[in-house]
């Protein structure tokens, strides 16, 4: 019998709605599809000639991958109405048969305008949980026959208006478009007027509001923890791509060694070195343009350079954050998007706002260029790195050391 697709409105379609499936993977599958498809490639279907290949036994066509993803868009998300646009796939790792994989996928992009967006789907060997290939298809929804006879209800005003909403800003089109978070913050807001001299600006912020709204700047209130605030970056760049993310949020810095740390106050610090800068970079990847783009991620001395026992926690994460940096590079590459960290000495605002001369005074003592990093230096190498001229810089960790070892 066979299965309906489903159906997944137009009005429920946003950025980070995902889908799942499951299946089972047999040597008939993989034959039937050599004999469909024409491909007899010896590396699928001749195990002697497997065997003696670099991969040993023989494996799943791309081809049949990319129909596994064509199956979870037109049968699951969005479903029925799908038309598929295009597919850019990559093969992460070669996929064994028989075998059972999941076959997962999240919306990174919708456009309710022209009813588009793009589909991220990943097939996993469930053994070993591994992905072996990413496949990101381009879609639009067709218009059926009970849309086309129905009278159209006057439009709603959105929720989040479009990032070019005043005439000011439509003139300001030919800006690229950065995304600061933590714009509200010690550093992250030293930084926002310095981006604005260049570039749009999609503030975000979390409890606090920006103080000052410097022009060429949308402040976008959203909890980079929660769910769906990728959504409302899509919508206020109404259909155009983001060029930069600069990442400047951050859970506290709170004090104590790992022992006596709450678990939970370590995977929330993790959070913003590791997950929370993947999920950027996966969006940043998902929306440049065809130019390429930057990403720069602040991070610490406290980190890889050197790491504080009495704030074990953040000095975890922040050398997490490092790694996450060097890992994501060799993937952003393949759409020219380089992707750095900052790492400053003790800087005398933001979470160290609070520090007295003393404290002040101590930590200069120790910094051989007789001085503390000033925000002046952040902005100097975030400008650069954002720039055409480091285009070739990627996965790097920039440290604003004062040449202390």
């Amino acid at each position: 019998m066979t299965q309906a697709p489903k159906v997944v409105a137009e009005a429920d379609l946003r950025v980070g709605l995902t889908a799942e499936y499951e299946r089972e993977i047999a040597e008939s599958d993989v034959l039937a599809f050599a004999a469909n498809s024409g491909d007899f490639n010896p590396l699928h279907v001749d195990s002697d000639f497997a065997a003696h290949s670099r991969y040993s036994q023989r494996i799943v066509h791309g081809a049949f991958q990319i129909g596994l993803a064509s199956a979870l868009i037109g049968m699951h998300l969005p479903g029925r109405d799908a038309l598929l646009g295009s597919v850019n796939a990559h093969f992460i790792a070669p996929l064994y048969f028989p075998s059972r994989v999941r076959v997962s996928g999240e919306i990174t992009a919708w456009n309710t305008g022209s009813r588009a967006g793009n589909l991220r789907v990943t097939v996993s060997d469930l053994a070993s949980l591994a992905p072996a290939s990413e496949i990101t298809m381009a879609f639009t929804l067709q218009t059926t026959e009970a849309e086309k006879l129905a009278v159209p209800a006057p439009p709603s005003r959105p929720l989040e208006t479009p990032f070019f909403s005043s005439r000011k800003e439509k003139e300001d089109g030919d800006r690229k478009i950065v995304l600061l978070t933590g714009a509200s913050g010690g550093i992250g807001a030293a930084l926002l007027p310095a981006l604005a001299e260049q570039f749009s600006v999609l503030a975000l912020v979390h409890r606090r509001p920006l103080r000052e709204r410097p022009d060429h700047t949308v402040e976008i209130q959203a909890d980079i923890n929660a769910a769906a605030w990728e959504q409302i970056i899509a919508e206020r760049l109404d259909g155009r791509s983001l060029y930069g993310v600069v990442h400047c949020a951050w859970a506290g810095m709170p004090k104590g060694g790992l022992l006596q740390s709450d678990p939970r106050l370590i995977e929330q610090q993790l959070a913003f070195g590791t997950t929370h800068v993947v999920c950027l970079a996966r969006m940043l990847f998902n929306l440049v343009g065809s130019s390429g783009g930057r990403m720069v991620a602040l991070g610490s001395t406290a980190g890889q350079h050197k790491p504080s026992l009495a704030l074990g926690a953040y000095s975890l994460a922040k050398s997490a954050l490092e790694d996450t940096v060097k890992l994501l590079a060799p993937e952003m590459a393949r759409k020219k998007i380089s992707i750095n960290a900052v790492c400053p000495n003790f800087v005398p605002t933001g979470m160290n706002a609070h520090a007295d001369d003393l404290q002040i005074k101590r930590e200069q003592a120790l910094i051989p260029m007789g001085r503390s990093c000033e925000i002046e230096d952040i902005v100097g190498v975030v400008r650069y790195l954002l720039s055409p001229t480091a285009s070739f810089i990627s996965g790097q960790s920039i440290v604003l050391s004062g040449a202390q070892l």
